[in-house]
């Protein structure tokens, strides 16, 4: 599975007015919103990397939307590079990791 990992312009506002409890400027959302760091999901999940570079291609058409990368659902792992299991459901602990980055242009 992959994912497209990005930034919402929309979001950033609602996330600086959640942890202010203030009203702030468009200008510290839009700060914000240009960081490469702490991207979030920002796409379902898809089954090809093809989809995520046709959800990219539609996103770039807005410019309230910012992708920064596609990540792949894998296996975590420890320090020693065991697999991690999950102790409630027996199953590998999944996570997004970070796949390949998307060129800005």
């Amino acid at each position: 599975m992959f994912a497209v990992y990005g930034k919402s312009l929309q979001k950033e506002r609602t996330r600086k007015y959640r942890c202010c409890k203030y009203k702030i400027s468009d200008e510290t959302a839009m700060r914000a919103f240009k960081k490469d760091t702490g991207a979030y999901q920002i796409s379902p999940e898809f089954s090809s990397e093809e989809q995520c570079l046709e959800f990219i291609e539609l996103a770039k058409s807005d410019p309230e939307v910012r992708c920064l990368y596609i990540a792949k659902l894998d296996r975590v792992k420890n320090e020693k590079g065991q697999v991690i299991i999950n102790e409630k459901t027996d199953k590998p602990k999944m996570k997004y990791f970070r796949f390949k980055d998307i060129p800005i242009g």
